[in-house]
């Protein structure tokens, strides 16, 4: 099993991700964060009561990089690019769910801010599941 991370816990993505994690048969869910640390999952979602009761940590990236191989970035664009940076110089693989590697460098900055991690957004790879990119060519 795969030791993972979620980052960005409080919010709805970061819900989700730990209901897919929470049972997974090739991932073990190992640090779950958000920007305060201080409960629990089952605290901030009490949908998780009785299902999982884990410590919501504060993130740091150098914790993550002890626990986990890879970590889902449950954050707002412009937030996850800068925890990217550091989780990717640490070795550790990272799943951004924002739109902060989705878009190309042009058309990220003239939509959202100036990029601060161009060096990996050459790098990064943008990928759906082969079920939504029928849906989309299906509607095109």
């Amino acid at each position: 099993m795969l030791d993972v991370a979620i980052v960005g816990a409080s919010g709805y993505t970061g819900l989700e991700l730990v209901k897919i994690l929470v049972n997974h048969p090739k991932f073990n869910l190992a640090y779950i964060a958000n920007s305060n640390g201080n409960t629990t999952i089952d605290t901030l979602h009490p949908s998780l009561n009785k299902i999982i009761n884990m410590d919501v940590q504060k993130a740091d990236a150098i914790e993550i990089s002890k626990v986990a191989k890879l970590c889902f970035l449950a954050l707002p664009h412009k937030t996850s690019m800068s925890f990217a940076k550091k989780l990717l110089n640490l070795g550790v693989k990272v799943v951004d769910l924002s739109a902060d590697y989705r878009l190309e460098l042009t058309t990220y900055e003239e939509h959202y801010c100036p990029h601060e991690d161009k060096e990996n957004l050459s790098t990064s790879v943008y990928g759906l599941p082969e079920y939504y990119q029928n849906d989309i060519k299906d509607a095109l």
